[in-house]
Formats: C-alpha cells, structure tokens, sequence
C-alpha cells in the first residue's frame, strides 16, 4: 500500500512540477516506476540501482527515500546481503523524516532498522555504543526555525499589549496587568528569538549524514585514530546520524552528539534536506 500511495504522490508532485521542464521529470519518473516494480517481484539490486540513479540526478522526495529504504532493508535480510545495506537504510529513512517530519511509518522503520544493527553487533560480540546528546542541539531541536519564529511573534504580541496597557490604561490594576504582561512577553520574545536565530546558524553550518560502513573510526585532524578519553567512543556504529561540520578533503569534521571528530567521507551518506525534481 505504501508503495501505491508513494506511486500517487510521485505522480502528483511530477505533474505539478514539470511545468519548465518535461523530459527530466518523465525520466524520473520512469526510474521510479522501475523501481517500484523491481522492489515488488524481490529484485533488490534493480530496485536499489533504479533509486540510487534518481538519487544520483538530485531527484529527492520522501517516498522515493522510502522506498530506497525498503530495497536496502530487503537486501539486507535476503540470502545475499552486502556489507553496509542496513546503514543506507538507516540514512534513507533519516533522509525521509528530513524531507518529511510528521512521517511516523518512517520514525518506527528506522528505529527498527538501528534496533537490527544493535543486534548484529551483539552477535558479533560488539557492546552497544551511544553518545551523550549534545545539549545545545537538543533544546533548539524541540522546535523547528518556523516553530521559534511563531513564538518570538507571540511575545512581541504580548509584549505589545502589555506596553499599550502599561502607558495608556488609567486604572493602577490595568497597568500593573500591563507590566507583567509585557515582562512576560518581553522574556519570550527575547528567549524564542535567540533560540531561532542558533537553530538558523546551527543547521546552515552542519549538514546531516548517516554512516554506511559497520563502523566509522573518529580520527584526529591529520587522520590518525584519536585516542579514548575519560570513556568517550571511539568509532560511530553503523546508522547513526551525524552533523557534518567542515569539509577537509577526504576526511570530514563530524559533530555526534557530544563527541566531535573526523571520519573518513566515504564511510557517510548525507540527507537531501528538501524536496527537489531536476
């Protein structure tokens, strides 16, 4: 069903969009059919090939995400896997909930599928490895930059009010109302805004990724192994989200949760963060 609905939206979204150009969407189009079809007899290879090349041509839309997804995952637990089908599995349904956030099918495919590459480490005698969540990127992440946005013009409202009521009221009740009213105001305007304006700095100078290898050794910035400090992991499991900060040739300076390092670039998929047709 989800693959028939994604099929829906696909076509939907092409033809509202196509208007500038028709013959990119038309391919696009055709791959993602194929792809689907491919996906639906068990041809995992056709169907990741099919997803991947849309992919490839900066093609990116929840359902297409999805659906790579599905193929990776199937792979994966098919009599031929490859090593790191699960990790691209995990960076597709990330790269899903990127693309579209209220998506709970993809939130519980996910948890699923990093819930599968925990097992696998236990089978390999590999303990679970987690890393403190950054404190910063929690808070602003309680809401989006749109989110922020709302409740900073919430409280420039009442702080409106509260000034109006405060200097133009003649009563002494109305005004001390206007004060508290306009501190109030005052505090979220001022807390929501600064939030707003981090959480718009943060995301324009990070960038998402998932590692696709079983494991992604942190490395100093000249590409040794860093060493442990005070029990702080060492290597990233496969699946985990990191946030790309720099750039530095073949090695990448990644944020994951408190720990900061650099990894190899070919051991990270990163996320479309919007939807896009060529």
């Amino acid at each position: 069903m989800r693959a028939s609905a994604a099929a829906c939206a696909f076509l939907v979204t092409s033809s509202l969009l196509c208007a500038t150009t028709a013959a990119a969407p038309a391919e696009s189009e055709r791959l993602f059919q194929e792809g689907l079809a491919a996906l639906e007899r068990g041809a995992h290879d056709d169907a990741i090939d099919r997803f991947e090349l849309m992919a490839d041509r900066g093609f990116s839309h929840p359902d297409a995400s999805y659906n790579r997804a599905l193929a990776y995952s199937a792979r994966a637990q098919s009599s031929s896997p490859r090593p790191g089908d699960l990790g691209r599995a995990a960076a597709a349904l990330a790269e899903t909930l990127e693309l579209a956030p209220q998506d709970s099918e993809a939130e519980k495919a996910l948890l699923a599928v990093r819930q599968e590459i925990a097992r696998k480490r236990a089978r390999g005698g590999d303990e679970p490895v987690r890393a403190r969540p950054a404190l910063t990127r929690a808070v602003l992440e309680l809401l989006t930059e749109n989110g922020w946005a709302v409740l900073s013009i919430a409280g420039s409202v009442l702080l409106s009010f509260g000034l109006a009521l405060r200097f133009f009221a003649a009563a002494r009740r109305p005004r001390l109302a206007g004060s508290v009213t306009g501190g109030i105001g005052a505090a979220v305007l001022l807390s929501c805004g600064c939030a707003g304006f981090l959480a718009t700095r943060m995301h324009a100078a990070s960038r998402p990724a998932v590692v696709v290898v079983a494991e992604a050794r942190l490395l100093d910035d000249s590409g040794r192994p860093q060493q442990a400090k005070d029990g702080a992991p060492t290597a990233i499991p496969e699946g985990e989200t990191v946030y790309v900060h720099e750039q530095a040739g073949e090695l990448n300076r990644v944020e994951w949760g408190s720990v900061e390092g650099y990894v190899s670039a070919g051991q990270l998929r990163f996320l479309a963060q919007e939807v896009r047709l060529p």
